[in-house]
């Protein structure tokens, strides 16, 4: 599967992710990425309800069904997803 965020096609394994979310802490951290959800339990929220809602996005954005067995882009994905997702 190809993301359209070049940064979540690069996470291809654990390593990747851990450095993705650091990053991802630091864009935020340094006004860089801005962020609807700052809130510990609205983030937590939001990643549940987008894993529950994401097969429109996989249709709309990417043209393709949900995998069923996700990895590692996956994850990051979800938690890219929910700092803005309503």
């Amino acid at each position: 599967m190809i993301w359209h965020d070049d940064a979540l096609n690069q996470v291809q394994n654990r390593e990747d992710l851990a450095r993705f979310l650091i990053d991802l802490a630091e864009q935020i951290r340094d006004g860089r990425l801005a962020i609807e959800n700052a809130a510990t339990v609205d983030f937590v929220d939001s990643a549940g309800r987008w894993a529950r809602s994401m097969d429109g996005f996989f249709s709309n954005v990417i043209g393709e069904p949900v995998p069923e067995t996700p990895d590692w882009a996956m994850v990051a994905a979800i938690f890219r997803a929910a700092l803005v997702y309503e």
